[in-house]
């Protein structure tokens, strides 16, 4: 704690005139330090686990993912978009919303975790309906999150991830180590849920109140349910991958690719949520008219440092595979997959920045579109390439990505440029 104030009070003096580098630089180290959790709790669980173990537990993950996607943007961006004059309105209204969401989809997960062990494995359903769960803990924190994050305070984002990282990645090392196979993977996840509500329960005093009113403001609805079919696109192009090699191949096959995917895009995806994450509010407190300017910027500042680590990961994975996750894995032919997935995170970029951007300027039903389109182009890739096996299906990814990047940032920097063009030839 002594080392994290020091390194607290050094970053306000240092970036106290730059608060988007400065919050892009917490998530950073927050995602850092997450994926030094994360390497470690891999290193364990690859070389005790078995890739079938991985497999089982890419489809829970992702049947989680899936349903998740509802909570993630059912009323977070709203309250962080949203005017200063209805914000302690909506947050009430928010909050009951977010208790219906979240134990509707408790039980929804219960049932898709019983679909799931009939087409893919019996051994999924109990985890899967266990880690449903998890959904009881979220409302009683999540008002208390958008405030956090609507306020620029990254540092409490910072805190809370980096805590459940480490929890989660200790929880995985010690019940792989005692033969827990894919609840190693799993169980992690629901046991530090609780931990997430605390700190923001601790970072902001907000308490519901009973509302003047029952009905849920259209103000509420008219941009969370675009949020919520974006976020949900958004984790069904992420996932689909796993469910089409689950359903077409063996778990076994499925577990390499699980692995080749967290051990090649770990690191990457970290970064890129760290920026997504600054980059929203920092787009929200910026006047319309030079959105699509300060998102250009945000860009660039992010790839100038991110660029280079994607390329040298994908350069030294040859070297670094096999000394820290084991021989076998080459052996298996994780290694190429690993490298095409790793430099899909390029495109990437350009996909996350133009999300935020339209995100942050009102425009989620764009968004939705452009994801959707995205989304079509990924399937489309990965179908091509699925005869050629999990190179074949990587391959398609990153070819896919690179496609759908270059549509969605001529169109995203138009129309963010329109408030500013209409402006300066009003007469």
């Amino acid at each position: 704690m002594v080392i994290y104030s020091r390194l607290k009070m050094a970053l306000k003096d240092r970036l106290a005139g730059n608060r988007f580098a400065g919050n892009m630089l917490w998530m950073a180290m927050t995602q850092g330090i997450h994926r030094i959790a994360r390497l470690a709790a891999t290193l364990a669980a690859a070389r005790l686990l078995m890739p079938e173990a991985f497999g089982l537990a890419a489809i829970v993950l992702t049947v989680h993912e899936l349903m998740h996607a509802f909570t993630n943007s059912a009323v977070v961006p709203a309250l962080v978009q949203a005017p200063r004059e209805r914000l302690e309105r909506l947050c009430q209204h928010a909050y009951r919303l977010n208790w219906l969401i979240c134990v509707a989809l408790m039980l929804v997960q219960v049932l898709v975790g019983w679909g799931a062990s009939q087409v893919y494995d019996p051994a999924l359903f109990w985890p899967i309906a266990l880690l449903s769960l998890s959904f009881l803990c979220l409302p009683p924190g999540t008002i208390q999150a958008a405030r956090v994050l609507r306020a620029n305070r990254l540092n409490v984002v910072a805190r809370a991830e980096m805590g459940q990282s480490i929890g989660e990645a200790l929880l995985i090392a010690v019940l792989a180590v005692a033969g827990a196979g894919v609840w190693a993977l799993v169980l992690p996840k629901l046991l530090m849920a609780p931990y997430w509500t605390w700190v923001y329960r601790r970072a902001d005093d907000w308490t519901p109140t009973r509302p003047s009113e029952w009905r849920i403001p259209p103000a509420l609805t008219r941009y969370s349910l675009p949020m919520i079919s974006i976020e949900l696109v958004n984790v069904l192009r992420q996932h689909m991958d796993y469910l089409l090699i689950g359903l077409l191949f063996s778990m076994d096959v499925l577990g390499i690719y699980y692995f080749a995917f967290n051990a090649g895009l770990g690191l990457s995806m970290g970064l890129l949520r760290a920026y997504s994450t600054a980059l929203f509010p920092h787009l929200c407190a910026e006047d319309k008219a030079v959105q699509g300017v300060k998102m250009r910027q945000g860009m660039w500042l992010f790839a100038r440092f991110a660029v280079p680590i994607i390329l040298a990961q994908c350069l030294l994975a040859p070297i670094y595979v096999p000394i820290l996750f084991g021989a076998d894995w080459l052996e298996r032919g994780a290694l190429p997959v690993l490298i095409l997935i790793c430099l899909s995170a390029l495109p990437r970029i350009v996909l996350d920045t133009c999300a935020q951007g339209l995100r942050a300027a009102g425009l989620p039903g764009l968004d939705l579109k452009l994801q959707i389109m995205t989304t079509v182009l990924f399937a489309t890739g990965m179908a091509c390439g699925m005869p050629w096996g999990l190179n074949g299906i990587a391959t398609g990814i990153l070819v896919s990505a690179t496609l759908a990047a270059i549509p969605a940032c001529i169109i995203t920097q138009k129309r963010l440029t329109l408030p500013l063009a209409t402006e300066v030839h009003k007469p």
